[in-house]
């Protein structure tokens, strides 16, 4: 017995049950991508072996407590986080097998206390004489587990057993002529006030439409619509009045009341209550279900085998998630059978009513900024009548239960709620993520934790060794055309460049983008240029003056190689010879056609993993040729609002102008078409008094919606500045000449190499300032954190990235070296092409509080652990470096580069802890549930299991080693980079921007991992070898 405990309570387990578990949730994503979220659940998340490796894993930790005696009070902090995460699997546990979720539709004017649950049941009754029995079996579906359905009922000694054996998700009908055996089917339009929809009847099956049931049998029922099958011809019978209508000729018959009459294709039956259309019959057909992959959604088929034993049917259920589901009637064995399969409505203790539905949307996209329910809460029980608001990061609580708002209907009179049920799940959670959170902090300042001891060996490695820190060469090697145009489409070679002043002043007025943001048109023309271009300046001109020059002088600008075209085939099909074309040099002037329409074509008819190099050149090229036609045209000048709708979107040379009087439509035709006239005239005074004009009316009907003066000035000069690419140069430059003086000293120590070193030291201090700076103006000017897209939270990680280094410093030089280099490669990556700079607007469930809090917690960790990453292979290469010289000092020199490591992983693991969990917050304020395993939430949570991991190696035999650890803090960084890019373009989620075809895995990744690959094994083998050396000198 001892032995077992010890092996469950051992640290070479916990180490085994958290890889197992980053393993599994992993995999999940994956088959989640495949097959779909319930695939994921039911494989995975809700299986029973998942909550075995769960429940061990608590037994564990538990264990671990216990073992290690975490509870005497100087290990305080680490019994606290550790203890933390018993409370979150407890509060999981609950919201896993307690809670429960659902939706609610109400219409404007309604009132609902119902909601649809998320969970689908299977629902049976059985009626055999005047006995009963019904069966209700909660069953989770998938196209991976289509038999988990198996259960059974009993009834006047009887035995019935039901047990699934198909499933087809969003299913669609084909049924056929069978060619031997086959059974009769019926294909009906019913059609009442609720709208129409097809029933499919297999004979001796009824379905209920309204209250009314369609029978389609020989056992005859009284209360239903009956069809039956008499000498070979379809019958219907009913105990009341029909009407049957031909839709060829709108002749219309009144068939005999209780008799049975033929029933013809073509006709409308019309009865109290609904009509029907035969829209098919099949006297002997067969049926088969397939997953529909066209738009809309359909109900799924569940196909549930029946046996008693003597004989066995199958039937076929349809319903799902979201649905009532369709009960049909049938008898078997003797019995008379209800079955259906779908959500259950859940009653609540009160109702909502929807008073209003509201939407705002952004001007120009037309794209939702905001939408709200405002709702009355009615609680007879308690007297309570309240109204209420919901909305995006606004969620009803009452009695346990949380409103979300989650859609609304397509006519913006209905909304749907998302509603939980998860008071106790949420409480001990939360409960668990603040003492996970205390705990951490107070293991950072604690004298006890191996935090504070990695620390004192740090300082005692500093007082005993040079203070010149290793490092190695090898790292050298990171760095590595419209009627608006016609009317100026002939060069006029006469007309001056744009002054700069002019320019400027052009670049001061507002311009709306596409995206619906107010921005001034000094930041369009930037990105616009550098978009066609890859380029900010050409010939000596800015972004204002060269997108001024194109729209007042289009036919000058058309013969200016301006275009960026990289591939050699493309420039042979052009016939260029530099990296640039003209807009001319893509046109056949014999035939005006345009040069690479074949080659785009073909490139657009191939999905993006068949892409080849050349492929993707040319939809870029094409790209950048669309926008410079864009811009020729004077489209993306919307610098002019609608003087009665401030909600309307801006006008610009060639919008269409309707309902507006004839001088205010005259105004916004002519105005620019002659500014821009007056330039290419050369009349500058002219254009001088029209912009101001221009100016004074953008003031006068815009002034509600445009940016401050002050904002204006400080995105111009953000612009001007360009501090963040120019910073990724600068620090690229620094951190190369520290790698090389940090060698030289290492081996020659020296004054003037040190204050050298310091000088350098110095210098990224102050572009770190310079950092800041730039992160505070773009929060000004967005108005929200920056770090809400790709590009923001790439500059957020390169600052947290060069924080992590200067807090370091005092430790070890060579620290801020190394996150100088990575700061300068993290800002050069996000100044290339797939990174759009282009200031947003943030879409609704992003306007929230804990969007700063998750995001900045979540995104600083990876500078850490980027910064623990880039340690580890820089310890790699100095054991590569090692010789029977040099080992001692090699070896003290990586324990030291090794303290700093592992105090990195620390931090980065704590930070991304607390913004994983605190993403769960967001989630729970935002859309009522703490945690769904979304693909990017689920792969976050992987990265804090693999550096938990990691955190506790040096307590696991076979692992203590310091190869070991820097080797499995270099690849770890892969599963960060998984979470943030992985999960956007190669997994499908809330998080995610893949859709359709997976985009191909740059060729780069694949040189990484060789490089990785064969730098491990050089230096395993030179540090085992020179171990092995210096045990038999001893």
């Amino acid at each position: 017995m001892k032995k077992f405990s010890n092996i469950l309570f051992s640290m070479q387990t916990m180490g085994a049950l958290i890889l197992l578990f980053a393993i599994s949730i992993g995999t999940a994503t994956f088959i989640e991508n495949d097959f779909g979220p319930t695939a994921a659940k039911t494989v995975v998340y809700n299986a029973t072996w998942f909550n075995i490796l769960l429940f061990i894993l608590t037994v564990n930790l538990v264990g671990r407590i216990i073992v290690d005696r975490m509870y005497k009070l100087k290990k305080l902090p680490i019994f606290m986080f550790h203890a933390a995460f018993i409370i979150i699997l407890v509060g999981s546990a609950i919201t896993r097998f307690v809670s429960y979720e659902g939706m609610m539709h109400i219409r404007e004017g309604n009132a609902s206390n119902t909601i649809l649950s998320s969970e689908t049941y299977v629902d049976v009754e059985i009626v055999d004489g005047t006995s009963s029995t019904t069966l209700s079996k909660k069953v989770m579906l998938s196209v991976l587990t289509p038999g988990v359905l198996s259960t059974s009922a009993n009834i006047n000694n009887k035995s019935f057993s039901f047990k699934s054996v198909m499933y087809v998700p969003n299913a669609r009908e084909v049924i056929s002529e069978a060619q031997d055996v086959g059974d009769p089917f019926v294909v009906l339009t019913v059609s009442d006030r609720t709208g129409s929809k097809n029933h499919i009847l297999k004979y001796g099956h009824s379905s209920l439409v309204g209250q009314k049931k369609i029978n389609f049998s020989d056992n005859f029922n009284s209360e239903a619509v009956n069809l039956d099958i008499i000498n070979g011809d379809l019958k219907v019978f009913a105990n009341e009045e029909i009407l049957a209508m031909s839709m060829a000729t709108d002749i219309v018959d009144t068939l005999e009341n209780g008799n049975w009459n033929s029933m013809e294709p073509q006709k409308i039956y019309s009865f109290r209550s609904f009509n029907i259309v035969l829209s098919n019959y099949y006297p002997m057909g067969t049926i088969d279900y397939v997953n529909h992959t066209g738009q809309g959604s359909m109900m799924d088929a569940l196909v549930v085998e029946i046996s008693n034993g003597d004989k066995t049917e199958e039937v076929v259920l349809r319903g799902g998630k979201g649905y009532m589901g369709q009960p049909i009637y049938f008898t078997f064995g003797g019995a008379s059978f209800s079955m259906s399969y779908g959500a259950k409505q859940i009653v609540l203790p009160f109702s909502l009513t929807l008073k209003d539905f509201q939407l705002e949307r952004y001007p120009v996209s037309n794209s939702p900024s905001s939408y709200a329910s405002e709702v009355v809460l009615t609680d007879r029980a308690k007297n309570i009548s309240q109204d209420y608001r919901i909305y995006m990061n606004n969620v009803l609580n009452y009695r346990g239960y949380r409103f979300f708002q989650s859609s609304y209907d397509k006519d913006e009179l209905g909304t749907i709620l998302s509603v939980a049920h998860d008071y106790w799940g949420t409480f001990f959670t939360y409960v668990g993520y603040f003492f996970m959170s205390l705990g951490m902090f107070l293991a950072i300042v604690s004298r006890h934790s191996r935090f504070a001891l990695l620390g004192r060996l740090l300082k005692n490695s500093t007082k005993k060794i040079n203070k010149t820190k290793a490092v190695a060469t090898l790292l050298i090697f990171l760095v590595a055309s419209s009627a608006f145009a016609q009317q100026r489409n002939t060069a006029n070679s006469k007309q001056k460049d744009i002054s700069k002043e002019h320019a400027e002043k052009f670049g001061e007025l507002i311009v709306q983008s596409n995206d619906g943001r107010f921005k001034p048109v000094n930041t369009l023309s930037d990105e616009l240029i550098r978009k066609i271009s890859r380029k900010t300046t050409i010939n000596g001109l800015n972004s204002d003056q060269i997108f001024l020059g194109m729209m007042s002088n289009p036919g000058k600008w058309q013969q200016v190689p301006l275009i960026k075209v990289s591939h050699p085939e493309l420039k042979a099909i052009l016939k260029i010879k530099g990296k640039h074309a003209s807009y001319f040099d893509f046109i056949n002037m014999n035939d005006r056609t345009y040069k690479l329409n074949k080659y785009v074509t073909e490139a657009y008819a191939k999905t993006p993993g068949l892409r080849n190099k050349f492929d993707n050149d040319v939809l870029k090229v094409d790209e950048r040729l669309n926008i410079c036609f864009m811009v020729f045209n004077g489209d993306m000048l919307k610098i002019l609002p609608d003087a009665y709708n401030t909600n309307q979107p801006w006008y610009s040379p060639v919008s269409r102008i309707v309902n507006r009087p004839e001088a205010d439509s005259t105004f916004l035709k002519t105005v620019i078409p002659a500014y821009l006239g007056a330039l290419a005239d050369g009349n500058i005074s002219k254009a001088d008094k029209l912009l101001e004009g221009i100016a004074d009316y953008q003031k006068k009907f815009g002034s509600s919606v445009v940016p401050s003066e002050s904002r204006i000035k400080f995105e111009i000069l953000y612009n001007k500045l360009a501090i963040f690419n120019n910073l990724s140069k600068l620090y690229g430059v620094l951190g190369l000449f520290m790698i090389i003086l940090l060698f030289v000293e290492m081996f020659k120590p020296s004054k003037g190499l040190k204050y050298v070193i310091n000088f350098l030291i110095a210098l990224v201090v102050v572009g770190f300032v310079f950092q800041t700076f730039g992160l505070a103006i773009r929060w000004y000017i967005s108005g929200h954190a920056p770090w809400s897209n790709g590009y923001e939270s790439m500059i957020y990680i390169g600052w947290i990235t060069l924080l992590a280094g200067l807090i370091f410093a005092s430790g070890s030089k060579m620290t801020i070296a190394a996150t100088t280099i990575l700061s300068s490669i993290i800002l050069m990556v996000a100044h290339l092409s797939w990174m759009d700079p282009e200031v947003t607007n943030l879409v609704p469930v992003l306007k929230s509080y804990w969007l700063t809090i998750h995001v900045s917690i979540i995104t600083a960790s990876y500078g850490f652990l980027a910064l623990s990453a880039i340690l580890g292979f820089m310890n790699l290469l100095l054991m590569i470096m090692k010789t029977r010289k040099n080992a001692i000092k090699m070896d003290a020199k990586i324990g030291e580069l090794t303290a700093i490591n592992e105090r990195s992983v620390v931090i980065g693991l704590y930070l991304l802890t607390i913004g994983t969990f605190l993403g769960g917050v967001w989630a729970n304020e935002s859309w009522g549930r703490y945690w769904g395993w979304d693909p990017k939430e689920t792969w976050a949570l992987v990265s804090v299991l693999v550096y938990s991991f990691i955190a506790h190696m040096h307590y696991m035999p076979g692992l203590k080693s310091k190869f070991a650890f820097n080797f499995a803090a270099l690849i770890s960084l892969g599963v960060i980079l998984m979470t943030y890019f992985g999960v956007n373009y190669y997994l499908s989620g809330l998080h995610s921007y893949a859709s359709g075809d997976p985009v191909p895995v740059p060729n780069f990744v694949y040189y990484s991992i060789a490089i990785v690959f064969a730098i491990t094994i050089l230096a395993y083998y030179r540090n085992s070898k020179f171990k092995e050396s210096e045990v038999a000198r001893t």
